[in-house]
């Protein structure tokens, strides 16, 4: 399907892209749009996209710089690592895993604070980054060595790996289909990929639209549900064997921040990304697992109470805020 152009002036910033890199189909169901850019739902898997995105060539103006400098207090990075989502993730992982099988890759490892954390329950810990930046805070903060780059374009020293997980980072990605491959390459026989993406399918997505907290425009490209992210596995070759559709930090942060864009958009200050590049080079966004800092007001804790009832209760209907899967190369 041919989608009228919606974009009044050509920019460099911008690229359309009529081909899915789930699929390669390039036919298309106009899925809606955000900021005058379109996104398009595949007719072939079902996966949604933008179908204007930020031209590959500038993606340094979204990613350079993602975290502070900064560096936390020894009290609160104690209390960066009991984020709940990482206890979450290594019960899943050491439930598919053996204890001689514990070696993994991270990739998109951010502030490296989840590495930090396995490392401290005797897993064997690599990861990547893309912006050199990031990779030397990890350094620093972690003193853990990280591959600088994209995978897709060579296998990371230490490869093969027992697991290779990526946590928030497909729905980045431009060539999902292609990275899986990737990601396949870097795993030993019988190894495992784990993933976790916003979920496209969520009731939080469907009951607030363009305020859905996960839209996250321009940074997230492709949104998927359960059932699209496992068809695409499936034609890389893997076999998924778990998947939930709850985090104990993320569902929660999911809906709050839904709720916020709800309210905002209700009071006539907009959404986040009405004009998400701004006159700035690049996005501001933060995209840490951290706990933000300090006692939080009356009223965000009763948000957060609200937001923790509702996200259990949509994860509890299999429409919670991620796709949380694990599977098998096949």
């Amino acid at each position: 399907m041919t989608i009228p152009n919606a974009v009044a002036e050509r920019d460099p910033m911008w690229e359309e892209v009529p081909e899915c890199g789930a699929c390669g189909s390039d036919r298309w169901r106009a899925a809606g749009e955000v900021c005058g850019k379109r996104f398009a739902r595949c007719a072939e898997c079902g996966v949604v996209r933008l179908y204007d995105r930020v031209a590959a060539s500038q993606l340094h103006r979204l990613y350079a710089g993602y975290y502070p400098d900064e560096d936390p207090s020894p009290e609160e990075l104690r209390s960066h690592l009991a984020n709940p989502t990482f206890a979450h993730r290594r019960t899943r992982l050491e439930a598919a895993m053996p204890p001689s099988r514990r070696r993994i890759f991270e990739v998109g490892c951010g502030d490296g604070n989840f590495l930090a954390y396995l490392r401290g329950h005797e897993w064997q810990v690599h990861g990547s980054e893309y912006d050199p930046h990031t990779v030397e805070l990890v350094r620093r903060r972690h003193g853990i060595e990280l591959f600088t780059g994209d995978v897709v374009g060579g296998a990371p020293a230490g490869a093969p790996f027992d697991v290779v997980a990526a946590y928030h980072v497909l729905e980045h990605v431009y060539q999902p289909a292609e990275w899986l491959r990737a990601l396949r390459r870097m795993l030993r026989p019988g190894g495992v990929v784990h993933l976790q993406v916003p979920n496209h399918g969520s009731l939080t997505r469907k009951l607030t639209g363009a305020a859905w907290g996960s839209v996250m425009f321009p940074q997230h490209v492709y949104f998927y549900s359960p059932r699209t992210l496992a068809a695409l596995l499936r034609r890389e070759g893997f076999t998924p064997l778990s998947t939930t559709t709850w985090d104990p930090w993320h569902g929660p942060g999911a809906v709050a921040g839904s709720l916020v864009n709800v309210v905002r958009r209700g009071t006539g200050r907009g959404l986040p990304w009405s004009d998400a590049l701004g006159a700035e080079d690049r996005v501001d966004a933060s995209a840490g697992e951290a706990p933000a800092r300090g006692r939080p007001s009356l009223g965000r804790r009763v948000l957060d109470g609200v937001a923790a009832r509702a996200a259990r209760v949509e994860a509890l209907a299999g429409a919670g805020a991620v796709v949380d899967v694990i599977a098998r190369a096949g």
